[in-house]
């Protein structure tokens, strides 16, 4: 565990399959009693306070997380200092399987803002794995997910244009709100933009050039951190690019 970590745990006020979120982070195809194992190995709603740190590179491998309400970024930074954003955690998304290699974390991951998690610990992971079936198949489910997320991480640096870049990001963000069933118009982007820009790779005058531009052209419009897709076709039409 993190020394930055805040140590809160406490009882969620729902319980998993009462949550709004559970047809994201819980396997599918869980009997009752298979539910009522795994609610009673998750440790629901620790708070990460805004720039806690979750865990840090090199920490041992504890649990899987869930993020119930706030956001998480992952990171890796060179010895001078300098950060690299490997991605960005909204609520429903699983974090921590980077520690599968070799049972440490091999970046950092810090909230964003105030943040909540449901914790599965590795001993009760390799337990419930290891005896239900639809278990295994979500966790495998989940780390294919997050391949795919490096392979188009990939494609958006090496292949796109720095306005296709932002669109793809964006269209991105609407389809994971809409998965979670919130609006896909209409959305905070919980990052600021120094960690955006990094992300994607580009200076942080340019990214607020090309939210310029998007919205100059109708496309969306943007008050501080508040995105609303004005035009959702055109903005897919500039985020093109997809891994096949």
């Amino acid at each position: 565990m993190s020394s930055s970590r805040v140590n809160t745990t406490k009882k969620a006020t729902v319980a998993c399959n009462n949550c709004s979120l559970s047809e994201l982070c819980l396997p599918r195809g869980l009997t009752k009693e298979e539910l009522a194992r795994l609610e009673t190995a998750i440790s629901k709603a620790t708070k990460i306070n805004k720039k806690d740190y979750l865990y840090r590179r090199d920490d041992p491998h504890q649990a899987i997380y869930a993020v119930k309400s706030g956001s998480l970024k992952t990171s890796l930074s060179t010895l001078e200092g300098e950060e690299q954003i490997l991605g960005f955690y909204l609520p429903g998304d699983l974090v921590g399987f980077d520690a599968f290699a070799n049972s440490k974390h091999s970046c950092d991951a810090q909230a964003l803002e105030d943040t909540f998690v449901c914790e599965l610990h590795m001993d009760a992971f390799y337990e419930l794995c290891g005896s239900i079936a639809s278990m295994r198949s979500g966790m495998m489910r989940q780390v294919g997910m997050e391949i795919g997320r490096e392979h188009q991480l990939l494609l958006t640096l090496g292949q796109m244009r720095t306005e296709e870049r932002l669109a793809t990001f964006l269209i991105g963000i609407a389809e994971r709100n809409q998965s979670r069933g919130f609006s896909a118009r209409e959305f905070y982007l919980p990052m600021p933009r120094h960690d955006l820009a990094n992300y994607l790779g580009m200076a942080v005058e340019t990214l607020s050039r090309m939210f310029s531009r998007l919205q100059d052209d109708g496309i969306i419009r943007v008050n501080h951190r508040l995105i609303e897709i004005l035009a959702p076709e055109r903005l897919k039409g500039l985020g093109h690019h997809q891994c096949r």
